[in-house]
């Protein structure tokens, strides 16, 4: 899932706002370092999943012929190698 900048700058915000209004969490630093550690948290996670996918692809594009020949959905399976990769490199999607 591909998220631009802005957006990802708006979860980071909405996070910390959510954190600090449930008083549920003691912060070591300022609020904008936690809020910048968040943005880090999600734009890493969101480079896993890209280099996840440009994995499950690698792997399709071997079969690719045989993906043709049964008439299989590229989608599908994209999605379900990808799933596979995910558990077994214990990544949650």
């Amino acid at each position: 899932m591909r998220l631009k900048p802005e957006k990802v700058e708006l979860l980071a915000k909405k996070v910390m706002q959510s954190l600090q209004k449930h008083q549920r969490v003691t912060f070591v630093g300022t609020p904008d370092l936690v809020e910048g550690a968040v943005r880090r948290i999600i734009l890493n996670d969101l480079r896993q999943e890209d280099a996840l996918e440009k994995e499950a692809e690698e792997i399709l594009k071997q079969h690719r012929l045989a993906i043709d020949r049964q008439n299989m959905s590229y989608n599908t399976l994209l999605m379900k190698t990808k799933q596979q990769l995910a558990r077994k490199k214990k990544i949650v999607l």
